[in-house]
């Protein structure tokens, strides 16, 4: 029997509604013709946790998670699909764990010890690992804060500054680097200046060392030199001299009394400086006797009379 058009047009409507049906769920993750046993647990927060996300058993996938739904006092009950091979212990413990970085978690259920086997539909236990998201957020959480707290003491430090630098200061800074400046100015051309002057520095420095090795080798003579000049100042300390000094003035008083008296024309001595008479009348002996020693020599028969034989001549 040939079917009309209007039954085609109606068939195929059903059909595409039952493969969009069946196709989303399976995208969720859940199989309509699939015996897979159910089990159920509470978590607080299923933050990050989707429907038709992966159940693990030692990093298997062995079921989905089939349904997830608030439950007020309870939390959030999820129901957990596994395989109809899988058979879990007593004391299994469903854990919520990350599944990547994104943030994504899953179920890992750790096998319990039994003894026995938990019926289908069971409750299971639940434990909260973080992930590494999780990890890297408890260990970031810290530092974050000590970084807040840097930054807040780093903005304080800086209204301080700012606070001291207002424009008055800033005008001193600038003196300052600018005395700093030519200071270093100055130092560069005082090194230039050594490094021109290095060749006389360096003989200078050697008649230094060869003035100090002088001293050195003469150390001897020198302490020798040192002693004679202790030797001479102890004897000068020793020395009368303030009775030489004593003697000295007495002496030159007495001179002094001598040359009052001849300036008063007491005594001989000061008679022939101060008579003008005395002294012409010596002058005059003097130029007497040189004469009669003339004469003498010229006659001297007329003053030394020798008679050997008869009578001297006349």
């Amino acid at each position: 029997m040939a079917l009309s058009k209007e039954a085609k047009i109606g068939l195929l409507a059903v059909i595409s509604l039952v493969i969009f049906f069946v196709g989303f769920y399976f995208l969720k993750g859940a199989n309509l013709f699939s015996s897979d046993q159910e089990y159920y647990c509470y978590y607080n927060s299923v933050e990050g946790l989707q429907n038709s996300a992966n159940v693990q058993i030692k990093g298997l996938n062995v079921g989905h998670v089939a349904a997830m739904h608030l439950e007020p006092g309870k939390g959030v009950r999820v129901t957990v699909s596994i395989s109809k091979d899988i058979q879990l212990p007593l004391g299994t413990i469903a854990s919520l764990e990350s599944f990547d970085l994104l943030g994504t978690k899953m179920i890992r259920l750790d096998i319990g010890s039994g003894p026995g086997i938990l019926p289908k539909g069971a409750q299971l236990l639940t434990a909260r690992e973080g992930g590494i998201v999780d990890n890297v957020s408890a260990e970031l959480t810290p530092r974050l804060r000590e970084l807040k707290n840097t930054i807040s003491n780093f903005d304080t430090t800086l209204s301080s500054v700012n606070a001291v630098v207002n424009a008055e200061n800033q005008l001193e800074i600038a003196a300052a680097l600018k005395s700093i400046r030519i200071t270093a100015s100055n130092l560069a051309e005082l090194s230039e200046s050594l490094k021109k002057e290095s060749g006389e520095i360096s003989t200078i420095l050697h008649n230094a060392n060869s003035f100090s090795a002088n001293l050195v080798k003469n150390n001897d003579t020198l302490n020798r030199i040192l002693g004679n000049v202790s030797s001479v100042t102890r004897q000068m300390s020793n020395a009368p001299i303030q009775k030489t000094v004593e003697d000295i003035r007495a002496t030159v008083a007495e001179l002094k009394a001598v040359a009052d008296k001849i300036n008063s024309n007491q005594g001989t001595l000061g008679l022939l400086i101060n008579n003008k008479d005395l002294y012409n009348n010596l002058n005059s002996s003097m130029k007497s006797l040189d004469s009669l020693e003339k004469d003498i020599k010229a006659h001297p028969g007329r003053y030394i009379n020798v008679t050997i034989f008869g009578k001297a001549k006349q």
